[in-house]
């Protein structure tokens, strides 16, 4: 199957799709290449808000094998602060929602099983659909359903494992091409009084960060507190609470009930009200007209700034929009050194750029173009008195 074109909106089906970025051509983020010389498919990296709902969505959908099939390269568990983070995510979930969670707790996207592997093997199910992943999270003793998760996976689950005390889908929304399927499979799944915690990366962060890199066909969706609360409802579901968090640049974590027959009172804590209002700005053109302007003068300026004798210090997904739409290859930036096993000896997608492990090759004379700019703090830190060039959220020599 290949790319299709979206015409309707991912959550609502509304027609009404308004472009307001264009970054290209660029190949499959995380499909890194065996070879320098080996072809990397590329497809349009265009970017839409919706008239209506005013989810922010990619309008090239591309098929879900080329997306997650076997070429997937994504481990969770490979990025030490990601896998302390998902370590007190599990701790803050098992001290607030234990009960729920002992009554069945099933994660969807849970990857190498990174997180599941804190909670009861016997009452825990994780639902990915990208293979290597999923066997690394059976190998941990997980449980793993492999396949993509809407409303009939749900309904397979909940046939043999009734309903659940908690879902989590932790950078989830994303990745899918059909919200609206995700989010009735999340509504059928849970027991009436169970909790669905779902993190997204948080759509005002990457615009005021100007972070266009955190476009791929991988992240399908993006966004606002306002959004997520829109499309949940259309499915019997509300948002109780609400927090920001600095994942990934910018993230925002909710926890999502379900509206019932024989429900108590519903309470929403204020600090949604509190997000929710913050974002106001967004349903205003202009929140968007700006970033294809500002998208081209980043790269104007990292041309000027990458330079020399120059390597790359990350490879994650996002580095494979970054160097495509600025037009960096091996002459720029002549390798690459990232911590995930899978990614090493690998070529960074469209590109040739060797990804090698930390402390390889030596240091670069001219420093490292810091694709993970959002632990640009720690990396730093821990490596003094290299140059680096922080791309966002405008370009900037450390």
């Amino acid at each position: 199957m290949g790319p299709v074109k979206r015409t309707t909106c991912s959550a609502c089906g509304c027609g009404d799709l308004d472009q307001f970025l264009d970054l290209g051509l660029s190949p499959i983020a995380d499909a890194y290449t065996a070879t320098a010389d080996e072809v990397s498919p590329t497809y349009p990296l265009q970017v839409a808000v919706c008239a209506k709902c005013r989810l922010v969505q990619l309008l090239e959908v591309v098929d879900h094998e080329t997306l997650f099939g076997t070429g997937y390269s994504f481990y969770s568990s490979a990025s030490a602060p990601l896998s302390a983070y998902q370590a007190a995510y599990a701790r803050d979930v098992l001290a607030r929602h234990g009960d729920l969670a002992a009554r069945g707790l099933v994660e969807v996207g849970c990857n190498d099983g990174d997180l599941l592997r804190h909670f009861d093997p016997k009452t825990s199910l994780g639902v990915d659909p990208s293979g290597g992943p999923a066997k690394a999270a059976a190998e941990r003793g997980c449980e793993v359903l492999v396949r993509p998760f809407g409303l009939a996976a749900a309904h397979e689950i909940r046939d043999r494992r009734g309903r659940q005390g908690v879902v989590i889908a932790n950078h989830v929304l994303a990745h899918v091409a059909d919200v609206a399927d995700v989010l009735a499979g999340i509504s059928a799944l849970l027991a009436d009084d169970g909790i669905a915690m779902v993190e997204v990366q948080y759509l005002p962060d990457l615009l005021v960060n100007n972070a266009f890199d955190l476009v791929y066909h991988e992240h399908r969706n993006f966004f606002s507190l306002s959004s997520l609360e829109q499309a949940a409802g259309r499915h019997d579901l509300y948002i109780a609470d609400a927090e920001l968090t600095d994942r990934q640049g910018g993230s925002l974590r909710v926890t999502l009930r379900r509206f019932h027959a024989g429900a108590r009172r519903i309470r929403v804590e204020p600090v949604v009200d509190r997000i929710r209002a913050s974002e106001t700005w967004l349903d205003s053109p202009g929140a968007y007209e700006g970033m294809q302007g500002r998208a081209e003068r980043i790269r104007t300026r990292l041309q000027d700034l990458v330079r020399g004798d120059m390597a790359v210090y990350g490879a994650p997904a996002k580095l494979t929009t970054l160097v495509s739409f600025c037009g960096f290859d091996v002459e720029h930036l002549h390798w690459c050194v990232d911590s995930t096993p899978a990614k090493q000896g690998r070529f960074v997608p469209g590109t040739h750029i060797e990804i090698y492990p930390p402390g390889e090759p030596d240091v670069p004379r001219d420093g490292f173009l810091l694709a993970a700019w959002n632990y640009a703090g720690p990396i730093t830190a821990a490596n003094p008195g290299n140059r680096w060039v922080v791309p966002f959220p405008a370009p900037a020599v450390w």
